[in-house]
């Protein structure tokens, strides 16, 4: 396993129409060399870059507000539209790609133990809402095409984290999934593991790749390069230490987002740092706060 662990706000976020780099039609045309379509993966989808403000993920769906990563999270998230949601998906005993952080079910379900050791039937038998709040008693976990099928129904894109390992033919079945579903242009595959996203390199060269790490050195912006990917994400302590290669990896097309920011002082600190986007719990406040900005 490979992983990689004021005045100046206001000059730093120039407000005015989101004009994002992501690009929104597919490139045809690779064959069937993946290297080729590799290299293009920044001409297909674009860096995850902004070019005048900054972008929100909401992370969970919405977790802030609603359980995270049930669909009553991704509706909230979806309705706001915001620039991306993203979500993190485990697979189930069965192989069935669900809507889960934890590898474990004790944290946001009523259930308890490894996600892997349990079949699609008896999570969707849980409730995954319950210990959030009463008004979402019941709330069951998702599989990834039910996800799918509500971000079908927008314009948002998503960021899906592909937690742990998985072996060519797991990534095999979800990328299909997502074939199946038309959203190539609309879902990036990200992970802390290389080698996943080496192996999607190989088996799913046309889907944008986002490489997050717990190390922030030039080995980080080489292996990025390396993989193509579309953007970089870590903590923002991490993109403090080394803020000089924030400006280096932004300059080979490859867009930086940070992980979990949730007041004001971090939104501010994010935009002057020059990240491209910021994955927060609560895009409601985000939004008010970047709007308040501009005036």
């Amino acid at each position: 396993m490979r992983e990689l662990g004021t005045v100046k706000t206001r000059r730093a976020i120039r407000f005015g129409l989101l004009a994002w780099t992501l690009t929104t039609v597919f490139i045809i045309g690779f064959g069937t060399n993946p290297h080729a379509a590799a290299a293009s993966v920044l001409q297909t989808h674009g860096a995850l870059q902004r070019t005048d403000v900054v972008g929100i993920i909401s992370h969970r769906g919405a977790a802030a507000i609603a359980p995270e990563n049930t669909l009553a999270a991704m509706r909230f998230a979806i309705e706001q539209g915001v620039e991306f949601v993203e979500t993190d998906v485990h697979l189930t005993a069965d192989g069935v790609p669900v809507l889960m952080h934890d590898p474990t079910l004790d944290r946001t379900t009523s259930g308890s133990g490894e996600v892997a050791a349990h079949t699609l039937a008896e999570i969707q038998a849980l409730d995954a809402g319950s210990w959030f709040g009463p008004d979402f008693a019941g709330e069951p976990v998702p599989t990834l095409a039910e996800f799918l099928d509500e971000l079908a129904r927008s314009s948002v894109r998503a960021l899906v984290e592909l937690k742990g390992e998985w072996t060519p033919e797991q990534l095999t079945a979800a990328t299909e999934l997502l074939r199946a579903r038309g959203m190539v242009n609309r879902v990036a595959l990200q992970s802390f593991e290389v080698d996943t996203l080496t192996e999607l390199v190989e088996i799913a060269p046309e889907f944008a790749r986002i490489l997050l790490t717990r190390e922030w050195d030039a080995t980080t912006v080489e292996i990025a390069a390396e993989l193509q990917v579309s953007a970089v994400g870590a903590r923002a302590k991490l993109f403090d230490a080394r803020p000089e290669l924030i400006g280096q990896i932004q300059g080979l097309g490859i867009g930086t987002l940070v992980y979990t920011l949730n007041s004001q002082r971090t939104w501010s600190e994010a935009a002057e740092r020059g990240i491209d986007l910021v994955i927060t719990d609560d895009p409601v406040a985000f939004a008010a706060w970047r709007d308040g900005i501009s005036d």
